[in-house]
């Protein structure tokens, strides 16, 4: 598949991730650009929302359940509006011909964008999706290239899982190497919707790098956008440079892209920026007139944008508790003195409310600094990468796990950081970049640390929450930049007396100035971007897929059932059976709790010719069929010889060789059929 073909199945990702949310945000009151750019954050929340209710309901998953929800929480937004006004329900019941005016007499005042801006949008949105997906395609090489990462192996199969259970829930997912804890699935739901569409070979695959380049160059444009205009403001120049440079960092989105593969943790950070601009739009009353601002408006996005990040991945509910802190403080301080000319009992209801919300961030901090909860998680150990001084240094200037300096992008930070200082409205941005900062230094100087246990002590997943103030932070350093330029093309305008003269002028000359720094950095250092996309792609250094390998197991999906399960050595690739062809395997990852089945097998299948157990665990699996190959994949790991009974059966009894490639061999498992003499 090439990418140009690749078009339609693009579009329909973006469709899933933008049309339910926008539906349900326009019904709730949204307006403008804000109803676009939030809409990723609650299309993820009822996708893996309503997948979590069809799996306790029992209801088969699919596309009907997402889209059934979408209409059914509409439905129940809007009854609610029409609750909170009694009037206008009769008056849709004595002159139907008003339901319009009913409907929309509640928001009337909610200003909507201009052209202008919505020009800047699109503009912006193009030129960073332009930019994303030739990175894309530059770097994975075609749209069914395998992603050779360890994690790959879980991710490929628990879309098999959703598909083949019918069930997305994320209280489902992590039966696939048999833990019971819930595994977020926000993910592997929307890769399951676009799987149908991804043509009959290797469409797992597919899907997953088509959520990918979605995930990366629309939803977190659109996050980052909502962001910098609860924070900075309606403005059309910053509207047209927020998407542009949100493309630009490599620490987030495309060391996500490949490191692990992490896609949980991408769609998760990804959402992040759009969930924070919510928490700060419910802490900082009176903010852009395009969301409601009563209580129950405020609240409504965090409350959606919370569960979203949960079921995406818990490590974006953490960064989101992390970056909340100064923003809500900021929030409380700013009501309290706006509340001080109101009244004593306005002081007291503020302070009671933000109060409660700092307490509840406390409690949030401490839980995961010390609760035993998150100790699974704390125990990961990795050893330092850089000493705190290279660190330090890497954050300044946008460089992560030693790429290059992007020397344009710490300009534009630094910028941000002394003209936000200068405006109380974005002053938190710095201590909430200072916190991350210091989380990622800490994060990648130690072998492991109570502040960074819940992100796995893992410095990629700790060093792509940077991005998320370093793009605001970029956005407003650039148009504080290009503002001297900006007011000597405004007093040219103005002698002219062309009307909006200052808007055009400092649209005009951000524009520039983003053009420019698109052309000297190379289309925001794409090409670093795609050799870390090529490097997990394209030329892996530890390669979990051997060609022959490959091979094999594309001839092992005409030579077996599709309801076969095949046992495999998954340190060989071969998990990789049922994202190319379809076909289950026994062990879907490179680790798990295996069942005593699967550890038998594992052990002792070798010997099934006069060991009678070893049917039974057959039987029970449901395995006919087996691959035997050598690991290739980090053959260092003591995990990769764990499966002594797969290796070497050519020539053994109870054992039928239907293909071979290379030093991998299919066959099938003759010494469990009912005419089979088994020896005693």
């Amino acid at each position: 598949m090439s990418w140009l073909s690749a078009g339609p199945l693009l579009a329909l990702a973006t469709a899933w991730v933008v049309l339910p949310g926008l539906a349900i945000g326009v019904s709730a009151g949204l307006r403008g650009l804000t109803a676009l750019a939030f809409a990723p954050v609650l299309s993820v929340g009822v996708i893996a929302g309503s997948a979590v209710a069809a799996g306790w309901w029992g209801v088969p998953w699919g596309a009907a359940v997402p889209i059934e929800a979408t209409l059914w929480l509409v439905g129940v937004v809007v009854a609610a509006r029409f609750l909170r006004r009694p009037r206008a329900i009769w008056s849709v019941v004595s002159d139907p011909a008003s339901w319009r005016r009913a409907l929309h007499r509640p928001w009337a005042r909610i200003d909507r964008d201009g052209y202008w801006i919505a020009g800047a949008a699109v503009l912006g949105m193009t030129l960073a999706g332009l930019l994303g997906l030739r990175t894309v395609a530059a770097g994975m090489g075609s749209p069914d290239a395998l992603s050779q990462t360890f994690d790959a192996n879980f991710h490929y199969n628990a879309v098999g899982r959703i598909l083949d259970r019918a069930n997305g829930s994320a209280l489902d997912l992590s039966g696939l190497v048999n833990a019971s804890s819930p595994y977020p699935a926000a993910w592997h739901d929307l890769v399951s919707l676009l799987v149908p569409h991804a043509g009959p070979s290797a469409a797992i695959v597919i899907a997953s790098n088509i959520a990918a380049a979605v995930v990366s160059v629309v939803v977190w444009p659109l996050s980052c956008v909502v962001l910098v205009r609860t924070v900075a403001g309606r403005s059309a120049a910053l509207t047209l440079v927020t998407p542009v440079l949100s493309v630009g960092f490599l620490a987030f989105p495309w060391t996500l892209i490949t490191y692990g593969a992490l896609w949980p943790n991408l769609i998760g950070v990804a959402l992040l920026p759009a969930a924070l601009a919510a928490v700060v739009r419910a802490a900082r009353p009176g903010g852009p007139p395009d969301i409601p601002t009563g209580s129950v408006g405020r609240l409504f996005l965090p409350l959606v944008a919370v569960v979203a990040l949960a079921l995406a991945h818990p490590n974006a509910v953490f960064g989101l508790v992390v970056l909340s802190l100064p923003a809500v403080l900021w929030g409380v301080v700013g009501s309290l003195r706006r509340a001080g000319s109101a009244g004593t009992w306005q002081v007291v209801r503020v302070a009671a409310i933000g109060g409660a919300s700092l307490v509840g961030i406390g409690v949030a901090l401490h839980t995961m600094v010390l609760s035993p909860q998150f100790d699974s998680m704390r125990s990961y150990y990795w050893e330092p990468e850089r000493t705190v001084r290279e660190a330090a240094v890497d954050v300044f200037v946008q460089s992560s796990g030693g790429s290059e300096p992007a020397w344009a992008l710490a300009l534009l930070v630094t910028a941000g950081v002394v003209a936000s200082v200068l405006r109380a409205r974005t002053s938190w941005l710095v201590p909430a970049y200072l916190v991350v900062a210091g989380l990622s230094v800490v994060s990648a100087t130690t072998w492991s640390s109570v502040w960074t246990g819940v992100w796995y002590n893992d410095a990629p997943r700790v060093e792509a929450m940077v991005p998320v103030i370093a793009v605001p932070l970029a956005a407003i350093g650039l148009r504080a930049l290009a503002l001297p330029a900006a007011v000597l093309l405004r007093t040219t305008a103005e002698s002219l007396r062309i009307e909006g003269s200052r808007r055009i002028a400092v649209t005009a000359i951000v524009a520039v100035v983003v053009g420019g720094v698109v052309a000297t950095t190379g289309g925001m250092y794409r090409a670093t971007h795609a050799d870390q996309l090529a490097a997990f792609y394209q030329h892996p250094e530890d390669v979990l897929l051997q060609p022959s390998v490959e091979r094999l197991l594309l001839e092992t999906g005409d030579l077996v059932p599709p309801d076969a399960v095949v046992a495999q050595n998954p340190w060989a690739g071969t998990s990789m059976l049922r994202p190319l062809t379809g076909r289950r395997v026994l062990f879907p990852h490179l680790h798990g709790e295996w069942n005593p089945a699967q550890e038998l097998i594992a052990q002792r299948l070798r010997d099934v010719a006069n060991d009678p157990a070893v049917c039974g665990s057959l039987d029970a699996s449901g395995v006919g069929y087996v691959i035997s190959a050598t690991p290739t994949y980090k053959t260092s790991d003591p995990r990769s010889s764990a499966y002594p009974g797969l290796d070497d059966l050519d020539g053994l009894p109870g054992f039928e060789l239907l293909a071979r490639e290379g030093d991998a061999e299919l066959f099938r498992i003759t010494a469990c059929l009912p005419d089979h003499v088994v020896d005693s």
